[in-house]
């Protein structure tokens, strides 16, 4: 569906061979007669097709227990290769459930320390060919990421380089727009394998500092008081209209997390120290990404990217001053979009970059110098 992909078929009494672990195998193409069919009060013709495999017999065992599973699992495959990749959500203000997902963005175009950006692909790739690893582990096929870090420093370009990698499809989950934690649930089991669900800004989301375990002190542990129990009753009823913390962490890794398999579950959030440990412990958020400041490898792929230059005279200085000056690789890229998207003389860009950085560097010193 939507794919740009050519659809490649066998024609009849055309023969294709293939070889499988020492068997040679032959597939052929043919049809059954066509019978005749009613649809909509009308009578046509069913063409049915088959293929018909041809291989020795010494060979049958192997063919029946591993040649058609690998057959499937290819086919399966490339199915999920060639079809375009789709962004879910759950907001209720959009009237489609889905879109198609079309972000440019890529491992090669994200502005990132090359050495990091290689760790994350290679966790990705141990991720995505582990099916028998979590199984031998009795884990849940699933792989929790944390990226944190201030605003403009590639969050959402990273979840889109995942996907694109992976070639999965992304749920984007507005928990301010899910009801209970029942909802979360049933949300959740509507998901499919070979997804990403995303979870952005989590800090904001909801207040995920709730009571996971309620204390009560030692006179109310004992008071069995019309009053008291009335009080512990509605905040049971409360936790019932709302997804609470505890929802959140069984959706995570609780005994509905292993409803489905092949999962990435992404938060992100600008403010890391505000969540709850429980939440991004190892085993829910299994790698913490931090998403920092533009330093000068980062720039130079933005240069890449805008400019299409690899080096410039100007690079010492940049470099120079991205030691000295925090900014996002957002605001970097700001300063290196061309104008009018023309291709002009990539110095005049390197240039107002420089510009950005002194007045930024300018704007700390003086704050520093009124404290």
């Amino acid at each position: 569906m939507n794919s740009n992909r050519f659809l490649v078929s066998i024609n009849d009494k055309v023969e294709v061979m293939d070889d499988f672990n020492g068997a040679r195998i032959w597939w052929h193409a043919s049809k059954h007669a066509p019978s005749l069919i009613q649809t909509d009060g009308r009578r046509a013709e069913q063409e049915r097709r088959y293929y018909t495999l041809t291989f020795r017999k010494c060979h049958r065992e192997l063919i029946e227990e591993a040649y058609l599973r690998h057959v499937l699992e290819k086919g399966r495959a490339i199915t999920v290769r060639n079809r375009q990749r789709r962004l879910f959500t759950n907001n209720p203000y959009y009237k489609a459930v889905w879109n198609p997902f079309q972000h440019p963005s890529t491992f090669e175009t994200l502005a990132m320390d090359p050495v990091k950006k290689q760790e994350i692909i290679d966790d990705l790739i141990g991720f995505s060919n582990g099916k028998e690893y979590y199984s031998r582990i009795s884990k849940a096929w699933k792989r929790g990421y944390l990226l944190h870090g201030p605003p403009g420093t590639g969050k959402s370009s990273m979840i889109s380089a995942i996907a694109n990698f992976l070639e999965y499809d992304i749920y984007d989950l507005e928990l301010t727009t899910v009801k209970s934690n029942s909802e979360l649930r049933k949300l959740f089991t509507k998901m499919t394998g070979k997804s990403i669900i995303v979870i952005e800004d989590i800090d904001c989301s909801l207040d995920l500092t709730g009571k996971r375990n309620r204390t009560k002190s030692k006179d109310e542990e004992y008071d069995s008081s019309d009053d008291n129990k009335r009080k512990y009753w509605l905040d049971d009823e409360e936790d019932k209209e709302k997804v609470t913390l505890s929802g959140l962490l069984n959706f995570i890794d609780g005994l509905w997390s292993a409803c489905g398999e092949e999962r990435i579950i992404i938060f992100t959030t600008n403010h890391v120290e505000k969540l709850d440990p429980a939440l991004i412990r190892t085993g829910r958020m299994d790698k913490h990404i931090e998403m920092s400041y533009c330093d000068f490898e980062s720039f130079r792929v933005l240069a890449r990217n805008y400019l299409s230059i690899e080096s410039h005279e100007l690079y010492v200085i940049i470099k120079r001053l991205l030691e000295e000056v925090k900014i996002t690789p957002a605001d970097v890229a700001e300063s290196l979009m061309c104008v009018g998207f023309s291709k002009v003389d990539a110095g005049v860009y390197l240039e107002r970059l420089i510009k950005t950085l002194e007045r930024s560097k300018e704007a700390v010193e003086a704050q520093r110098t009124r404290l």
